[in-house]
């Protein structure tokens, strides 16, 4: 049997609506336990975001400049038009600027555009976003505390918290946050601990 065959099997399709329906029975929730949604805001050209290992000031990179912003203060705290910066795209880095001048920070970047992540996608405490495209091309991201995970049957503490077009998501290098970015703009979340 060809792959072309395989996928157009009756096996496969009980298979894959099967996956379908576990994913679907994933509650969705604005926050996960233990996490709230901090805040949300627009960029226009959005290309990358990112952290440098020493800070939660969020970088932002865009086809009209660069920001920071001060993930605790929900607000922007730095801004620069210019496009004159290097985007490192095969480690996915770059330089900061302003407060973060000296650091290097990791990049996140529009999955049309290098399709990477240089950022974590599982914290320090064991918790994890995983990405699932059933309806692709919206795509899910669902979180999962410590030692679950959402496609076994018995997992009830995963829950779905995005469903659109995803750009890129995260978190920060320290854990306490993590960020989804789409067409849309950016979201995130801080820890409650």
């Amino acid at each position: 049997m060809t792959n072309n065959e395989y996928y157009k099997s009756n096996g496969f399709m009980q298979h894959r609506d099967k996956i379908i329906g576990i994913l679907e029975s994933v509650p969705v929730a604005e926050s996960p336990n233990g996490w709230f949604l901090k805040g949300s805001f627009s960029v226009g050209g959005f290309q990358y975001f990112g952290f440098s290992e020493t800070s939660d000031i969020l970088f932002i990179a865009s086809s009209s400049g660069r920001g920071l912003i001060d993930m605790a203060k929900n607000e922007k705290i730095a801004r620069d038009y210019s496009n004159d910066y290097i985007i490192d795209e095969s480690l996915l880095t770059t330089k900061g600027f302003d407060i973060l001048e000296g650091h290097t920070i990791k990049l996140c970047g529009r999955n049309d555009e290098c399709n990477g992540n240089s950022l974590p996608v599982k914290n320090q405490s064991g918790e994890t976003l995983f990405r699932a495209s059933p309806f692709y091309p919206l795509e899910d991201i669902i979180f999962q505390p410590p030692f679950e995970h959402c496609l076994l049957t018995n997992s009830k503490k995963c829950v779905r918290i995005y469903r659109g077009y995803l750009y890129c998501y995260g978190f920060s290098l320290s854990g306490k946050y993590f960020i989804i970015a789409d067409d849309g703009g950016v979201t995130f979340w801080e820890s409650e601990l």
